[in-house]
């Protein structure tokens, strides 16, 4: 009676846990990409949409990305929470703040950082990570 008992119990645990997995809570089966730091990109649930996050927290820092680009020191990118402006989070720190064209192209710190759409930002991060 017990084994039985013990089978039912390892059974819905194995369906509980598969079921989270394919209805996205914590999307256990999503892939990730590494970028700087503590920071990596996700698909959408549907791969509609690139997101960023950070580990520890559930939820995207972002809206969905439009442009990103990234060192070791800065992640910069636009997304549609601020399509407009660009968003910057010095990594180490995990501090962010906007600014706009103009900053971006003068500002030192950000001219070498190389700005691509989500999809050439996945392959990017994809590559990076395969090293």
């Amino acid at each position: 009676m017990k084994i039985l008992a013990r089978i039912r119990v390892i059974s819905v645990f194995i369906l509980f846990v598969s079921l989270a997995g394919c209805l996205g809570w914590g999307d256990m089966f999503a892939p990730k990409r590494t970028m700087a730091g503590d920071y990596f990109l996700m698909e959408g649930e549907t791969s509609e949409g690139l997101y960023l996050f950070v580990r520890g927290n559930n939820s995207s820092v972002t809206g969905k990305l439009h442009q990103i680009g990234w060192n070791h020191q800065y992640i910069i990118y636009t997304d549609d929470n601020k399509p407009i402006e660009w968003n910057v989070i010095a990594v180490k720190e995990h501090s962010q703040f906007t600014i706009n064209e103009i900053q971006r192209a003068h500002d030192s710190r950000f001219q070498q950082i190389v700005i691509g759409s989500p999809p050439e930002a996945w392959e990017r991060a994809k590559s990076q990570n395969s090293n």
